[in-house]
């Protein structure tokens, strides 16, 4: 199973088209996010997940090749769900052979966990409301057997912006460890990856233009991102 890397994770989700994930890719996101729930404005197309499910495994390779004593770092695709059943979680990570399945929805990610086991898996919480579990889950070397955290709005791809202020002075309390998104965008980034305790950003809405995805705010998000983890 993969092995969550200690490195800072960059995710652009919500990906809809080869080029955009090809950029996101190039300009060294971690993670990328497809939708995997019906009916929704940012549904992966079945034909076009193959194709970026094909792009990530290639480029995956690639690095490996070229630095074999490296940690895998990425890229690596992973799939949105919300309140499916396991069966069709299960069937949709073998067609789109994603690396990660993320649960957006009031799922138990255990019932899942148990199942699900060759790929990592994302669990969206609420904040406040779900600070416990958290903290509990919060060790980074378990992370691959339990699932990464992740503090999101209720519904996810809003653009609401969750109070910063609070997650910092919570965190700093529990020292816990957790994915961030929410109205993130590449004007404020910058600001998200110094608060304590995140291990990782989530965009979607804050790299697109009219509802779709903006190649040169996805570049921009992802610069601004690493330049203010290497300072």
């Amino acid at each position: 199973m993969l092995q969550l890397s200690q490195d800072f994770i960059i995710k652009i989700c919500g990906i809809q088209t080869v080029e955009a994930a090809e950029v996101a890719i190039n300009e060294g996101a971690t993670f990328l996010g497809v939708i995997c729930v019906p009916n929704r404005k940012r549904t992966i197309e079945p034909n076009t997940a193959k194709k970026i499910s094909d792009l990530v495994e290639r480029r995956r390779e690639q690095r490996q090749k070229e630095s074999p004593q490296k940690d895998v770092e990425g890229p690596f695709l992973v799939g949105v769900f919300r309140n499916q059943q396991v069966e069709e979680v299960l069937a949709m990570k073998d067609e789109y052979k994603l690396d990660i399945v993320q649960l957006h929805g009031s799922e138990n990610w255990k019932e899942y966990r148990e199942k699900v086991r060759d790929c990592l898996i994302i669990k969206r919480f609420i904040f406040p409301k779900d600070c416990t579990e958290v903290e509990e889950l919060s060790n980074v070397a378990t992370m691959s057997e339990t699932c990464i955290p992740l503090f999101d709005s209720e519904a996810g791809g809003t653009g609401e912006i969750l109070d910063w202020e609070e997650i910092a002075s919570w965190s700093r309390k529990s020292r816990a460890k957790f994915l961030l998104a929410g109205g993130l965008n590449p004007e404020n980034v910058h600001k998200a990856v110094e608060l304590p305790g995140v291990i990782g950003i989530d965009v979607s809405g804050g790299v697109e233009t009219d509802g779709r995805k903006d190649n040169l705010k996805i570049t921009k998000f992802i610069r601004n991102a690493k330049a203010d983890l290497v300072r």
